[in-house]
């Protein structure tokens, strides 16, 4: 679980950060939504504790900077928007997870090697296991970044898009596995521009502009305020129709 209060960040150009509370649940997916630069990703390294921040984030209960990188890593795994392609197979990539909470001498144990076959299974990329990076798509690439980030086998995972790179088929498997993970007492947080996708599938809603929550709780909540408009372009329109895969839709506004 993690807690904010009084959050602030300022970025050199003007751009700043203020949040005042926000509660992100065990056993919840939530997912943070707004136009691009709204801050959802400044958002997100500010929780990860990559940015430096004014105010506080509880991690589990403790101070988010109290935390050593071990300790933090078994609570927390963050995977960024931008990913790189490095000279390793899915499976090396997939170990990476592990790395984060062992020693210098980064031995995997038996449990370790279980974890990483289960993320890799989880996330479809267990077939792919013995491929260089360089060699997969997109979609598979972000897949495999994927398995990284649940064998680390933290409480709470922040995903910075991603649904990136991925199809309709895998997009709809993702929301799946999402809240599979989120069913299972983790605390999963998504910033995505799928507003599809995050109303239909995800637990709370927090709706971001210039910086700022314009509004934030379950997608009809949300999705009632009014503050859906002005913050996106587009309005959402919640759907009776179960051919469809999502929920809601997005209407003009």
């Amino acid at each position: 679980m993690i807690g904010v209060k009084g959050l602030s960040f300022v970025r050199d150009g003007g751009f700043s950060l203020a949040v005042d509370s926000l509660e992100l649940n065990d056993g919840q997916v939530s997912a943070l939504v707004g136009k691009n630069g709204c801050g959802k990703s400044t958002l997100l390294r500010c929780l990860a504790g990559v940015l430096p921040h004014g105010g506080g984030i509880l991690l589990d209960g403790a101070e988010l900077g109290s935390l050593g990188h071990r300790e933090r890593a078994r609570h927390l795994a963050y995977l960024p928007q931008e990913l790189g392609c490095p000279q390793m197979d899915v499976y090396t990539l997939a170990c990476h997870g592990r790395f984060a909470t062992l020693g210098v001498v980064r031995t995997l144990g038996e449990r370790d090697r279980r974890l990483v076959r289960q993320a890799m299974e989880l996330t479809g990329v267990w077939g792919l296991r013995d491929r260089r990076l360089a060699d997969i798509s997109g979609g598979e690439l972000q897949r495999a970044y994927l398995a990284m980030v649940v064998a680390q086998d933290a409480g709470t995972l922040l995903l910075d898009e991603p649904s990136a790179h991925l199809d309709a088929h895998r997009r709809w498997e993702l929301a799946g596995l999402l809240r599979g993970l989120a069913g299972e007492g983790l605390a999963v947080v998504v910033a995505t521009h799928d507003v599809e996708s995050a109303f239909s599938s995800a637990d709370n809603v927090c709706l971001m502009a210039d910086g700022r929550v314009a509004a934030q709780g379950p997608p009809d909540v949300v999705a009632a305020s009014g503050a859906v408009a002005p913050a996106l372009g587009v309005g959402v329109a919640e759907q009776d129709d179960p051919k469809l895969l999502w929920r809601y839709a997005l209407t003009r506004a």
